[in-house]
């Protein structure tokens, strides 16, 4: 089985699973931190912070009245969440963690022959002080020496920060607070972190791969095989593309032709309903602002499909190469993407400053919903107002 569809039911689908505040999310308050993000399965994490850290603004963005608190008392107080990559470094429901063990023993055996002496040393030695002593980061530690990371091809990074990354990378350790605006993390063992009954459930490997295939199609919602983040598992493309066969012959998965693109998408056989009838969205005046690295934003090729929208996070693209700038995320207006915007928050000015917008073609429509959009973000952030818009 399989069905057609037509790029607009795409759209419709996918930004309504987004359960964005603008339509009419359910998830309000410090309870809804965690309902949202077992809805969207995932919450990608990233430092950076010219207005607001991508994981803060993919939840200001699906819960009523979210405050950056919240987020930090349901991961490290509460524990209901903990740290851990599957669409790169994400936040990840606490019942998830005995299905990534398995991903980490599996990161034990393929980094265990990039780890050279001296950090496996540094790691034995964080290891006994934890042991011994509990929770502790980075800064407890200062041999003063200096190693290429994977991040850098020079001698920049501090020894113990490459020690305690792989530590996590192989679930030996636990990200259990973050401090200094998110900067310092500091580590624990798992046994003191998670709750015992789910470090006593064993997952064999079968069992995680088919896990967390199900859980990137939830969490995509539509994707391609050809995605290079499929399945958030470590595997041959061939093992990946059986799996998804097989439950494709099973009913549980569907192909999905959308009219007019040559890429095959595939859709879990319980989204069918919404997917095909895919009403028009609720009426709003309300715009989006996204993070860099929203959700929604996960899989390129799919605005480029979808959208017609061309989107490029260039961070880490050098300034000459740029074509719009550092920090430029879009905005989501309707089902539409209509805009790129670049903002600072300039708390020497008290002003959340508009430094760019760049429209869609036709799309200028947008503005007075783009400058509410600013506004109430200015105000959330604790800005006086908005400036260069």
């Amino acid at each position: 089985m399989s069905v057609t569809i037509s790029p607009e039911q795409a759209r419709r689908f996918l930004v309504r699973r987004q359960m964005f505040t603008a339509f009419n999310s359910q998830f309000a308050g410090a309870e809804g931190v965690i309902q949202a993000l077992r809805h969207l399965e995932a919450v990608q994490i990233d430092p950076l912070c010219p207005f607001e850290r991508n994981h803060h603004q993919v939840l200001y963005n699906r819960v009523h009245g979210y405050r950056p608190e919240w987020l930090g008392q349901m991961l490290y107080q509460k524990r209901q969440a903990f740290e851990y990559y599957c669409n790169a470094l994400c936040i990840l429901p606490i019942e998830d963690y005995p299905y990534f063990r398995r991903a980490m023993k599996q990161q034990q055996e393929l980094v265990a022959a990039q780890i050279d002496f001296q950090v496996r040393q540094t790691m034995e030695q964080i290891m006994s002080r934890i042991k011994r002593y509990g929770e502790a980061s980075c800064s407890n530690f200062n041999s003063g020496q200096k190693i290429s990371g994977w991040w850098d091809n020079e001698p920049r990074t501090k020894i113990e920060k490459l020690a305690f990354d792989y530590l996590h990378l192989i679930g030996d350790l636990i990200i259990t607070q973050r401090a200094d605006n998110q900067r310092t993390r500091r580590f624990d063992l798992p046994e003191r972190f998670v709750p015992p009954s789910l470090l006593r459930q064993e997952v064999g490997m079968a069992a995680w791969e088919s896990f967390a295939l199900r859980k990137y199609l939830r969490a995509y919602g539509l994707s391609q095989l050809n995605h290079f983040r499929f399945g958030w598992y470590n595997a041959p493309k061939a093992n990946k593309k059986r799996l998804l066969m097989e439950l494709v012959t099973r009913g549980e998965v569907v192909p999905v032709q959308i009219d007019g693109i040559k890429r095959i998408y595939y859709c879990l056989s319980e989204f069918l309903p919404e997917l095909i009838q895919a009403p028009p969205l609720p009426e709003t005046e309300a715009a989006v602002i996204l993070g860099p690295l929203d959700n929604l934003l996960w899989d390129r090729d799919r605005l480029e499909d979808f959208w017609n929208f061309y989107y490029r996070w260039e961070v880490y693209v050098p300034k000459a190469k740029r074509q719009y700038g550092y920090y430029v995320v879009p905005v989501l207006y309707g089902e539409w993407l209509v805009a790129r915007i670049e903002m600072r928050a300039d708390r020497e000015q008290n002003a959340l400053r508009v430094e760019n917008l760049w429209f869609e073609p036709g799309q200028e429509k947008a503005l007075s919903a783009i400058r509410r959009a600013v506004q109430i973000q200015a105000e959330y952030l604790g800005l006086g107002g908005i400036a260069g818009l």
